[in-house]
C-alpha cells in the first residue's frame, strides 16, 4: 500500500504489526478501519504498533488504536511513542488499555 500525504496504516507479520505514519486522523479512519477491525479480530497474537512516524494524531486515529486493544488478542504493545500521542493517549483516558514499549521519541519534556 502506498502512504498518502495525510498519513497511513500498513500492516505486515500477518496484521499482528501496524505500522503508522504521517497524519492518523478521519480520512485515515475512514479509508482503513474496516480492514484494521477485521484484521484486529482475527489476531491470534498481540498487535504492536510502531508510531514512530506519526506527524499528527486526532480522534480518528485514537479510534483505530482502540480497535487494536479492544479487538486483538491482549493490550497492544505501541512502539516509539510521540510525546504527542501519548498525551492524547493519556488525556483520553485509554493509555492503560495499552503497553508502552519505550520513552517518548520527542524528548521535549527533558
Amino acid at each position: 500500500m502506498t502512504p498518502t500525504t495525510s498519513g497511513d496504516v500498513l500492516t505486515t507479520s500477518g496484521g499482528t504489526r501496524w505500522t503508522m505514519r504521517g497524519e492518523i486522523d478521519a480520512a485515515v479512519q475512514a479509508r482503513r478501519e474496516d480492514e484494521l477491525l477485521r484484521i484486529a479480530q482475527s489476531a491470534n497474537e498481540r498487535i504492536h504498533v510502531d508510531l514512530g512516524e506519526v506527524t499528527f494524531m486526532d480522534s480518528g486515529g485514537l479510534r483505530l488504536l482502540y480497535h487494536a486493544a479492544t479487538a486483538g488478542s491482549g493490550a497492544p504493545v505501541l512502539e516509539r511513542v510521540p510525546r504527542r500521542v501519548r498525551d492524547l493517549l493519556e488525556l483520553s483516558g485509554v493509555v492503560d488499555l495499552f503497553e508502552l514499549a519505550d520513552d517518548p521519541t520527542d524528548e521535549d519534556s527533558a
